[in-house]
């Protein structure tokens, strides 16, 4: 396997830049044309990138930032905040291995540390209190002062695009606007903060992250200062995707694929670091609700074509997700 990727550039490649300022102020016809441009991609590649959405440079600088002093801890400041039931806090390096990847056989944990941030509950808030599963409360490093509000300020920036590009993926199915609001109405969400080990010298079947699909939804992506990031067309060529400075990578995910019958399948994707330095991204996950039932959209299925999904609770999914590719999980009851 070739671990070259070819890069695909401008709108005219296989992942298109898409302006979306229009769409987002509201500009006639916009949201309907970015449908378009969004049904176009998700047929094909699953990736495109995101121009003009809106979020202040300074949001995302200010995450890199933080990400950057919290992986910069000695190692026993950042082991006192591991991860535990919940990834909530730090996972080191060689903690998870993608054992769910259904088009890689990962065997290999993943070269990279991270720290997982999820809405940020307060210690008395009835969620917390009533003991509900896949919610807990973020963990923070005490000798970072601003980590916190630096992280969840671009988390919160990052929910309000997300809910706001809810219609164009809706319009895309042929559904109407509003049809995912329901079970978008308390979202889950992760912002994962990750360094990624140099690997000048590509080991075979080893990688900053090993090639997967991601669970949730949709997920963006921050452009990181250092390439990495490489996606499989359906014909089975690694490509990067344009490395544009201020926009944002967005690729479709396990549960769009469910909701649209795979009409829109989530697009494998992996990341190799051959620089010779530390790589960082900030990927946002955004995904329903958890009591939300994903079900095969009505606009997906037809004569000839069944729905190929049951119903899936997105709780019951992401609870055997958890229990699957995490080192630590499988040592707990």
């Amino acid at each position: 396997m070739s671990q070259a990727a070819a890069t695909a550039e401008g709108p005219e490649g296989r992942i298109p830049v898409l302006d979306i300022g229009p769409a987002l102020a509201g500009a006639p016809g916009a949201m309907e044309a970015l449908a378009g441009s969004i049904a176009r991609s998700c047929e094909d590649t699953g990736f495109l990138v995101l121009a003009n959405h809106g979020v202040p440079t300074a949001l995302v600088e200010g995450c890199f930032a933080a990400a950057a002093e919290f992986f910069a801890l000695p190692e026993e400041e950042k082991l006192a905040l591991k991860v535990g039931q919940l990834n909530l806090g730090f996972l080191p390096t060689g903690a998870q291995v993608i054992r769910t990847s259904t088009i890689h056989n990962n065997t290999k944990p993943n070269l990279n540390e991270s720290f997982y941030i999820s809405r940020d509950y307060a210690p008395d808030d009835p969620d917390i209190l009533a003991g509900k599963p896949m919610i807990g409360l973020n963990r923070w490093p005490p000798a970072l002062p601003g980590f916190r509000p630096a992280t969840m300020a671009y988390y919160t920036a990052m929910l309000g695009l997300a809910q706001r590009m809810l219609p164009a993926f809706a319009l895309a199915l042929g559904l109407r606007p509003d049809y995912f609001a329901e079970d978008f109405t308390e979202p889950s969400c992760t912002l994962r903060l990750i360094r990624y080990q140099p690997q000048p010298e590509p080991e075979a079947d080893r990688f900053g992250f090993a090639p997967h699909i991601d669970t949730n939804f949709i997920t963006f992506l921050a452009q990181s200062a250092l390439p990495g990031l490489e996606v499989r067309t359906r014909e089975g060529e690694w490509l990067r995707p344009p490395a544009i400075p201020g926009t944002f990578v967005v690729n479709t995910a396990e549960m769009l694929g469910r909701y649209s019958n795979d009409r829109f399948a989530p697009t494998p994707h992996r990341v190799v670091n051959t620089n010779r330095e530390m790589r960082y991204a900030i990927p946002f996950f955004f995904g329903p609700g958890n009591d939300a039932i994903i079900k095969v959209v009505p606009s997906c299925i037809g004569p000839g074509n069944p729905p190929k999904y049951e119903p899936l609770r997105y709780l019951d999914h992401r609870q055997k997700l958890n229990r699957t590719n995490f080192a630590h999980r499988q040592q707990m009851p």
